[in-house]
């Protein structure tokens, strides 16, 4: 049984985990078993042809940074690029999709669809590369994710009259 951890770890938690392995940890005690193996996966050397780099620590903190700030309904799937990128890409029961590409800590690519099935310019410049935590919301804002709930919303209040 995988006891779940609460969502998401402070930024400053995650940019001290100093290794994939520590990446691995958070990952499986949010019950994330399959992504956890996916990223120790890509950090080998396993598999690796001419020229092509581990998955590299600042794209896994990214990576695992944004995963623990969101929620969604879509089907996340990891891969790795020749740079030690993760991409990851999230298929939705819609027609929306999401790519995301872990450049760093901080830096991340994308492109995605809306349900309509047009490509979203989050920044309406063209350029889909920019600062993880401003394209973080603005993907939230666009109804591909939601900000992670870590509190359940209180439904009850009581009035005294003294």
């Amino acid at each position: 049984m995988t006891t779940t951890t609460a969502r998401p770890l402070p930024a400053d938690a995650i940019a001290g985990l100093s290794s994939i392995g520590e990446a691995c940890e958070v990952l499986r005690g949010w019950g994330y078993a399959g992504l956890a193996e996916r990223l120790a996966y890509f950090a080998s050397e396993e598999d690796l042809d001419d020229g092509d780099v581990c998955l590299t620590l600042a794209s896994a903190l990214g990576f695992l940074a944004f995963f623990g700030a969101v929620e969604t309904d879509g089907k996340v799937h990891l891969g790795c690029t020749t740079e030690g990128w993760i991409c990851a890409e999230w298929d939705f029961p819609d027609l929306r999709d999401a790519g995301l590409w872990f450049l760093d800590g901080q830096r991340l690519m994308y492109t995605a669809c809306g349900a309509d099935g047009s490509f979203l310019d989050l920044d309406n410049d063209g350029s889909r590369v920019g600062d993880r935590t401003a394209l973080t919301e603005k993907l939230v804002n666009a109804g591909l994710f939601t900000w992670f709930k870590t509190a359940p919303p209180t439904s009850c209040s009581h009035t005294l009259t003294t």
